[in-house]
């Protein structure tokens, strides 16, 4: 099998002079040594130009031939130069909102507000005119003088009203002890009628038989009740699942509606008072849902868990 060279990128690619020496490496040691011939060229003492260009040339070997991690000096120097200069502490300013829905209702309240500022100054301009020349005054004493009349003109009226209302009754006052008992009548027969009257729930008054048998606590909720002949339970289908918003009608034995209940969200009910003992039938409904009617016998003992089970 014949290699094939792996593909790199070229923008990466350094053309290399001398072995493994790039143009890179080459210009970094030239620097380095350049900068040495220079310090050299200078009149400087012995002690002080010799550790200098020992010093410039060991920079140029280092930044051209020393990587630390696979990287060259100068970028860990660039890196340590940012992080000294960058910032550590940073302060939070809430952006503005430039939307125009916000920009617009601020120019409108502005707007009312500086039209309700105007019609205030407006006023008290108004006001202080009216002071000066006498005319709040007269309207003051004006309008005083027209709500005393107008008391005085109500007074009157009243005292009318009630010498002719003392005259009528002095004038027929069977009449008024007959009207009075009429009422009475029709209140009290308005209240027998309404005591008389049954409440129509639209429930199921029939007697009607059971169509399946009771499960007694084969739920995982609600609790066993502490108190004698509660009833509760739980609305589930034949694989368990919850079934919400199902009516649940408590019937007695003469096939009137003693409790009517709702599940609520995970299927759940109960009823809040105990029943008297005897034989009960529960009856389910929703749409969509067929359940089986059952019986069950109340006797002063508690009462298991029921679960109501629907057949599709």
């Amino acid at each position: 099998m014949e290699q094939h060279s792996i593909p790199q990128q070229i923008s990466s690619y350094e053309f290399k002079l001398v072995g493994e020496m790039t143009l890179k490496q080459f210009l970094k040691a030239a620097g380095g040594i350049i900068l040495a011939i220079l310090i050299n060229t200078t009149k400087l003492i012995g002690i002080v130009k010799w550790p200098l260009m020992i010093l410039c040339v060991g920079t140029g070997l280092l930044f051209a031939f020393v990587p630390f991690e696979d990287r060259p000096l100068e970028v860990w120097i660039k890196a340590f130069i940012k992080s000294i200069y960058s910032p550590t502490f940073y302060i939070y300013k809430k952006k503005i909102d430039h939307s125009w829905l916000k920009l617009s209702m601020k120019k409108n309240e502005e707007n009312q507000n500086e039209d309700n500022k105007n019609e205030v100054i407006e006023k008290n301009k108004i006001e202080k005119e009216e002071q000066k020349n006498g005319i709040f005054l007269q309207t003051k004493v004006t309008k005083q003088r027209k709500e005393t009349i107008e008391e005085d003109e109500e007074k009157k009226v009243k005292k009318i009203n009630k010498a002719n209302d003392l005259i009528e009754t002095r004038n027929s006052p069977s009449e008024t002890k007959k009207e009075e008992n009429v009422k009475k009548d029709e209140v009290e027969i308005q209240e027998n009628s309404w005591k008389n009257q049954k409440a129509d729930l639209n429930l199921q008054s029939e007697k009607l038989g059971a169509t399946g048998q009771a499960v007694f606590g084969a739920i995982p909720m609600p609790d066993r009740p502490e108190i004698p002949n509660l009833i509760v339970g739980m609305a589930t289908t034949k694989e368990g699942k919850i079934i919400d918003g199902v009516i649940i009608e408590i019937q007695d034995e003469h096939g009137s509606s003693s409790r009517v209940l709702k599940t609520n969200s995970l299927g759940q009910f109960k009823i809040s008072t105990p029943l008297d003992n005897g034989r009960y039938l529960i009856i389910a409904d929703k749409d969509g849902y067929f359940f089986d009617r059952v019986n069950v016998d109340l006797n002063g003992q508690i009462v298991e868990p029921i679960r109501i089970i629907a057949h599709n």
